[in-house]
């Protein structure tokens, strides 16, 4: 679990601010900071509902993704509120 959080709230929040950096040093983004700081969230967001989805449909490992969706939602409400000031901070 704690694995799944750290990928999810530090490695994958790095990496987009990365990519949407390089991006708009590139010229591929506009200069607009609201679409750079709406692009980066996206990197720092909870898991979607899709995974719980397909572990219904294959009828495989719904209780260990209840208990992932459980975990990293907790973490999330901590996670975006960092990630969000240090978005803004960048953008700024």
């Amino acid at each position: 679990m704690l694995s799944i959080i750290c990928v999810r709230y530090v490695i994958l929040p790095v990496i987009g601010v990365a990519v949407v950096m390089a991006a708009a040093k590139l010229g591929l983004l506009p200069s607009d900071p609201l679409y750079h700081y709406v692009l980066m969230i996206q990197f720092t967001l909870p898991p979607a509902m899709n995974i719980g989805t397909m572990t219904q449909l294959f009828d495989v490992g719904q209780e260990e993704c209840s208990v992932i969706f459980l975990w990293t939602y907790v973490v999330s409400v901590f996670a975006i509120t960092i990630w969000s000031t240090v978005y803004m901070w960048i953008l700024s």
